[in-house]
């Protein structure tokens, strides 16, 4: 019978709940706003499945990508964090009869993961979401369409591609995984708090999330939150949650050490930022967007067949992208933020106290540039 008695040791992948052959397993939210599997004991027969489909107490060897490229896709740019891989990916098993998992923001601008049969569900699959996702059902679900023979694109973390691995114990033929190259997992409990504290401050119910918003610039993109009243945009790191999230602050306790990174998941796909573009493929440099994206099977390999692309050497196109290190130091004063902020009077406020500040140059720096910024789109229209 699963037991977690240590957090760290935890994804929250869900293998081990949709694995339960009489279903005694279910996830709970704890205090810092991650959820965790919880077993009966009065209904588990201590078959072990659980434990023998967990794929942090059996993980898989580290694996290096066979190759790495910066990718482009030029019609999807817009509305796609980096180089618009994904909408291509999604494209393709569409056309081919079959269905696609990703994260979506829901009404309630919580984060889930969904299925997608059109296009245009696929679109609401775009862009970052800052947040671990609900699972639900889809892993069954996935399962159900490969028994099927229809095709499957997965997309999500590692630790959730590699859930999926370990829950169908086996690889289809027609299964094609995607992660993002994770930074970490942020608290969903501690999103959910602040979206409430977001409503209060612009005076209602936040109706849309954007986190990572480039239309001033892909390299120094805004969050933008919308509701009745408005529009308000920020540089990403002047907002606190996407601050403490860049500073390690609210990532889930498995993610300091994840057991996921490295090609442990076994992902056919690694979609990323390449932050370094300009040093190492500088025809793609125009603050748009641009992907690394590393094929880690034959299968990822076939599926980037037809796009415009440069083949990349890895360790310098990933240099400085949090989504590829393997150990992140847990911040200091991360248990004394979780502890307190439940009881906080002003959430948003209490966050910010947490916010490791630049100095004043920088911050001046970047408050003209946004300004500017802002005035240039108005201009031009």
């Amino acid at each position: 019978m699963i037991r977690i008695s240590d957090k760290s040791k935890c994804t929250g992948c869900t293998a081990c709940v949709t694995s339960c052959p009489v279903q005694c397993i279910v996830m709970r939210r704890d205090r810092q706003g991650f959820d965790y599997p919880v077993a009966n004991p009065d209904v588990c027969i201590g078959c072990g499945k659980c434990d023998s489909v967990c794929p942090v107490i059996n993980p898989a060897e580290p694996a290096k990508p066979l190759t790495a490229f910066a990718i482009k896709v030029k019609d999807n740019l817009l509305e796609s964090s980096s180089g618009g891989v994904f909408p291509y990916l999604a494209g393709k098993v569409i056309d081919e009869g079959g269905a696609v998992f990703g994260a979506v923001l829901n009404d309630d601008m919580t984060v889930g993961h969904a299925e997608a049969e059109t296009f245009a569900e696929v679109c609401m699959m775009r862009g970052s979401k800052y947040v671990q996702s609900d699972l639900y059902s889809v892993f069954e679900d996935a399962k159900q369409h490969l028994s099927q023979g229809r095709k499957v694109l997965f997309t999500g973390t590692p630790c959730q591609i590699a859930g999926l691995k370990a829950y169908l114990g086996h690889e289809p033929d027609g299964l094609l995984t995607a992660e993002v190259a994770c930074h970490g997992a942020p608290s969903p409990g501690l999103w959910a708090d602040y979206l409430k504290a977001l409503g209060r401050r612009h005076k209602g119910d936040i109706t849309s999330v954007t986190f990572k918003d480039k239309s001033r610039s892909w390299m120094h993109y805004d969050f933008v939150v919308e509701n009745a009243s408005g529009r308000y945009t920020v540089p990403y790191i002047d907002d606190p949650y996407m601050a403490l999230f860049v500073q390690d602050l609210t990532l889930r306790p498995s993610c300091y050490d994840c057991p996921a990174r490295d090609g442990r998941s076994r992902s056919d796909i690694t979609l990323a930022d390449m932050w370094t573009v300009g040093k190492v493929a500088k025809e793609f440099d125009d603050d748009k967007g641009t992907s690394l994206v590393t094929a880690n099977s034959l299968k990822g390999i076939k599926a980037l067949d037809g796009l415009e692309k440069r083949e990349v050497q890895f360790e310098a196109a990933a240099e400085g992208n949090g989504g590829f290190a393997g150990h992140t130091v847990v911040p200091q004063r991360r248990e004394e933020f979780f502890a307190g902020y439940h009881s906080a009077k002003d959430l948003i406020a209490y966050m910010r106290g947490f916010v490791v500040r630049r100095p004043m140059h920088v911050r001046i720096y970047r408050k003209i540039r946004h300004v500017l910024s802002i005035i240039k789109r108005k201009i031009t229209g």
